[in-house]
């Protein structure tokens, strides 16, 4: 059971989920019926049977068509016995959903590396290519004090290596690569290093052999790794749903952005609503601006194209995905309601499946 839209997209998409259900239980008989907008109504859908039904509502929680109008659908057709089915959400398989089509538009939760790793690793790359480096971008990390010559490659590639896994480089075994010459300071740490302090007195660095007794250099304590502190996530998302006034169907929209943004790795999701009384589309990604978050993303709650969803579409700031559509999460979950159903109360034998 479908809701309907004026939009000639939803209908290709609800159609194309159906036959994604077709596929996956070639046996099982589907069957489409709308609420309104679109043919085939469900009332006329449900006249055309005979026996047993299970509705399966394509919608995404619980509010007035789910509570008041399919019930209503079932009891004006008394030569049918009708199981209803709960609606697709809140589940699992629609954040994963969720998650594919905020793909598919190119969003990512990935805060990206620091600006200093971010470099280092591409100079490793490029030493590893035999390329030479931009000299731009060696200033300070790769030109010795003494000459201003570049590195060799093989230690940028080490020092690239590096900054990819996120480990700091020892500071004792980059005396030119990895070391500043105007403040003899290791980008990894901020701290002096025995070659800094040499260039900035004159002094000729130790080289092993103590300069003054040549006796063997004593050992220097090496510095203890240090993992780079964690970046906070700038990313957020805000789940754009059709809304109600219905509490329930609040409750069942704010459980789907929790359960989307522990999909995301802990990327903030909140919820933003095309009608009803929660925060519109437009409120949330303030919101989420107002607590940090500059790379905003819309995911579309909407199981097919729509005026609702065009409008949400319409308020994101930047990336915005397209909504469930076909997904092959989608098509499970379809059959998932429909075994649930018929766990709760079986059938003399299996159903048309009305409202895929």
């Amino acid at each position: 059971m479908a809701h309907g839209s004026r939009n000639p997209e939803a209908l290709r998409t609800v159609t194309a989920l159906l036959d994604r259900v077709r596929a996956l239980r070639p046996g099982l008989p589907v069957r489409l019926g709308h609420i309104e907008l679109n043919r085939p109504l469900l009332t006329d859908t449900l006249a055309a049977l005979r026996g047993e039904a299970v509705l399966v509502p394509l919608l995404l929680g619980r509010g007035y068509h789910v509570k008041q109008d399919i019930p209503d659908v079932a009891a004006a057709a008394p030569h049918l016995r009708v199981l209803i089915a709960a609606p697709l959400g809140p589940d699992p398989l629609l954040a994963e959903a969720l998650h594919t089509r905020l793909t598919e538009a190119g969003w990512s939760a990935d805060t990206g590396r620091t600006a200093e790793t971010g470099r280092l690793a591409d100079i490793g790359r490029i030493a590893e290519a035999g390329r030479a480096p931009d000299t731009g971008r060696l200033a300070d990390i790769g030109r010795t004090a003494e000459t201003g010559r570049l590195p060799e490659a093989g230690r940028l590639a080490d020092i690239g290596r590096i900054a990819e896994t996120g480990r700091l480089a020892d500071v004792s075994q980059l005396p030119e690569a990895g070391r500043t010459a105007e403040t003899g300071r290791a980008p990894e740490t901020g701290r002096p290093t025995t070659a800094g302090r040499a260039i900035q007195t004159g002094l000729r660095a130790q080289t092993g052999l103590r300069a003054e007794t040549g006796l063997p250099a004593q050992p220097q304590p090496q510095p203890r790794p240090r993992p780079p502190a964690p970046a906070p996530h700038t990313a957020g998302v805000v789940l754009a749903a059709a809304g109600s006034r219905d509490p329930d169907a609040a409750l069942d929209t704010a459980r789907a952005a929790a359960l989307l943004g522990a999909r995301l790795g802990g990327v903030p999701v909140l919820p933003g609503y095309a009608s009803g009384s929660g925060p519109t589309v437009s409120e949330a990604v303030r919101t989420l601006t107002a607590l940090g978050h500059d790379r905003i993303a819309v995911a579309s709650y909407f199981t097919a194209p729509g005026r609702f969803a065009t409008e949400c579409a319409e308020a994101a700031p930047g990336v915005v995905a397209a909504p469930l559509g076909a997904h092959p999460a989608v098509a499970r979950l379809v059959l998932h309601r429909y075994e649930q159903a018929l766990a709760s109360a079986p059938l003399s034998h299996p159903a048309a499946t009305v409202g895929v």
